[in-house]
């Protein structure tokens, strides 16, 4: 039976060991391990690296379970990164910059988002781009317990002809940002393009495949975090406690 970890001595200690590999040189031959090229963003690789270092946003050696129920020894935080304002910072003007190549003269309406720590990538980047031209910013509700994103949006925010980006932190298996495009085009919107920070299904989820063909897809990061069905996770079978995504704690 697999043991949940959800507070007191077990995180305390999870956090520890990470802080001591943080403060070590073993952290960039990990992260390293992980990172793998995005040929759509201007960053190097060094430089993602510095955006999850500087922000101890990985765990690694974890037993994690994520909002679609999969499990992962391997986990991105990314409520870490957007605690520092520099890294989204830098993140938004890449994305910018991808977004005024591909709509240079206006066109679009703006970028849809939820309300979860996507939020300040996505008002980070409609920052950038609003001092080329005009960018609104529409989001969907966030559930905080449950991870799940709703469809509303505020009456009016997309209109039948508009053209929009979407955009989340990160995509596993592609249904959250494909969630987001779907409320653009029930509302009659045109969907121009995906932006997410950090691809993670490291080849097993057709779907990101799937959209990544249909659409103009960009991300900064592409890591290299497998995840398994509960009944085919090998940390369960070993007994290592269950974390919880809601309950990963900072470094």
């Amino acid at each position: 039976m697999t043991v949940k970890l959800s507070e007191g001595r077990g995180l305390t200690e999870l956090v520890e060991s990470h802080r001591k590999l943080y403060d070590s040189a073993l952290i960039d031959t990990k992260l390293n391990a992980i990172i793998r090229d995005a040929p759509q963003s201007k960053l190097s690789d060094w430089d993602v690296h510095r955006i999850l270092r500087t922000s101890r946003s990985v765990f690694f050696n974890s037993h994690v379970e994520v909002v679609s129920g999969h499990h992962t020894a391997t986990y991105l935080r990314f409520e870490s990164i957007a605690a520092f304002p520099q890294l989204i910072r830098l993140i938004a003007r890449d994305m910018a910059d991808w977004v005024l190549r591909r709509c240079p003269n206006g066109e679009l309406e703006g970028i849809v988002a939820t309300a979860s720590a996507a939020e300040v990538l996505a008002e980070a980047v409609a920052d950038v781009v609003r001092e080329h031209q005009r960018l609104s910013v529409v989001l969907t509700p966030f559930d905080h317990e449950t991870g799940k994103i709703g469809t509303e949006i505020a009456t009016g925010s997309v209109r039948p002809g508009d053209r929009f980006l979407v955009l989340n932190d990160v995509t596993t298996r592609g249904n959250c940002v494909n969630k987001l495009a779907k409320v653009v085009t029930d509302h009659e919107g045109v969907v121009e393009g995906m932006l997410v920070f950090a691809r993670r299904d490291s080849g097993q989820f057709p779907l990101v495949n799937e959209l990544t063909e249909q659409f103009p897809f960009y991300y900064t990061a592409d890591l290299e975090m497998p995840q398994w069905e509960p009944e085919h996770c090998a940390l369960c079978k070993t007994d290592k406690p269950l974390v919880s995504w809601k309950d990963m704690p900072e470094i």
